[in-house]
């Protein structure tokens, strides 16, 4: 079996992504993921053929072959000719859904395709996959991902695999030596580093030597983005959360560390944290990586009890899940003050990552390929967990519906969602 992988590596090209089971060297998680599935797939397959599908040469994990590709367009022909018979591509190109006319192409070429779903989709985007016929699978990232899309006919196509996660048994937290938070994320509005900025002297009232790490930038999605005053974010992001880590004369508090992007040497950072916090607001969380940077090592996470972090993130059994931002300061104090809570979190949370490794999450993948390979179809997986949450019981009713009366009418919550999103967009909110 010739397994096809397409990455987009424009802006990763000098990063040394040789061995990505050593941890993230400091790119976007999508981009890690697939890379790592490049990798594990060839480790434990090692008779099956994998081609790397490159935007650009750079330091890429060992496969078979790597192909320089001249955008989405030029794709399809490039993994016809190569003889693939699964191409796996992200469902987001250069920040937005994969266009029509690579659907188009896939079909022309009869490119049995995998699409990987790291965002949400649309209503629009659900329809190509459907409209498809090589389009053969999609693959959310998180079990809450795939309850999203219950009663929209794209889940005859889909199944979920969550993301793979290497052990990192060598570098658990010893002990709590201070009181220090750690952020991993990008500084984009969309990963709410905001709402922590603006509860940090809350925070510092209450446990007077904490301090915060901030670990990433402006430009961890985006090398060459264009960066504010003080060189952490793009300018208006940057005067929207500087001044709650500021004093008055517009100086960074003591407390507060900017680290930049980091690769591996992050670990370092994290095994000296007291709490971990991954992106407050839960925009965008598909499966939030991130908070497994934090539980691997032994360090508790808190963060909003919402999308992907109900997958990544046990409450109260390996951090705190908030249901509103009022408690956000609160559960991080908490955590930082109680040490025998904090340890026990710490400790479940090693035994959560052991979940997502690559020899678990890597045989659901070949189990994927062989069914793309014989024309299989997808299996409903009926949701058990959250139901109170993400309209989920709407959605199930709407199933039960379309299933009764033997009809997939159009109508959808995510649909209809969707619908929404478009107007507000229309009225400029």
């Amino acid at each position: 079996m010739h397994i096809g992988i397409y990455i987009n590596n424009e802006n990763i090209s000098s990063v040394d992504c040789k061995n990505l089971l050593a941890g993230n060297p400091g790119i976007g998680g999508t981009e890690y993921c697939v890379l790592l599935l490049a990798q594990a797939y060839k480790m434990y397959y090692s008779n099956n053929k994998v081609t790397l599908f490159v935007a650009k040469q750079g330091i890429l994990p060992e496969v078979d072959n790597y192909v320089v590709v001249n955008g989405i367009d030029d794709l399809p022909a490039k993994a016809q000719k190569e003889d693939v018979d699964v191409l796996v591509v992200s469902a987001v190109y250069n920040g937005i859904p994969l266009p029509q006319s690579f659907f188009d192409d896939i079909s022309a070429k009869k490119i049995k395709t995998i699409l990987w779903g790291h965002n949400f989709y649309l209503n629009d985007f659900c329809n190509k996959i459907c409209k498809c016929e090589y389009a053969k699978a999609n693959v959310f990232v998180g079990r809450q991902q795939y309850d999203r899309y219950i009663d929209h006919a794209v889940i005859n196509k889909s199944t979920y695999i969550y993301n793979m996660y290497p052990e990192t048994d060598e570098l658990h937290r010893e002990k709590i030596q201070n009181h220090a938070v750690t952020y991993i994320g990008s500084l984009v509005p969309t990963k709410g580093f905001h709402v922590l900025a603006a509860v940090w002297k809350t925070i510092l009232k209450e446990v007077p030597d904490a301090t915060l790490n901030v670990v990433g930038n402006g430009k961890l999605y985006g090398r060459n983005s264009k960066l504010g005053k003080y060189n952490i974010a793009e300018d208006s992001y940057e005067k929207q959360f500087m001044p709650g880590l500021t004093d008055d004369e517009g100086n960074i508090l003591p407390s507060v560390h900017f680290w930049g992007v980091l690769g591996v040497e992050k670990n370092d950072v994290i095994r000296n944290t007291c709490v971990g916090v991954v992106n407050p607001t839960g925009r965008t969380e598909t499966f939030g990586i991130s908070a497994l940077d934090f539980e691997s090592m032994s360090v508790p996470v808190v963060t909003i009890a919402k999308g992907g972090f109900l997958d990544t993130v046990l409450n109260e059994e390996t951090g705190l899940l908030y249901g509103h931002t009022d408690d956000f300061a609160k559960d991080i104090i908490m955590l930082l003050k109680n040490d025998k809570l904090n340890e026990q979190y710490g400790r479940d949370g090693v035994q959560l990552c052991k979940k997502f490794t690559p020899d678990k999450i890597i045989k659901e993948w070949n189990r994927l390929f062989l069914k793309v390979l014989n024309d299989e179809k997808m299996e409903y997986i009926e949701p058990d967990s959250f139901m109170e949450t993400n309209l989920k019981k709407y959605r199930c009713l709407n199933r039960k519906i379309k299933n009764a009366i033997g009809v997939e009418y159009p109508i959808s919550v995510i649909g209809a969602e969707s619908f929404a999103r478009n107007v507000l967009r229309r009225m400029g909110k």
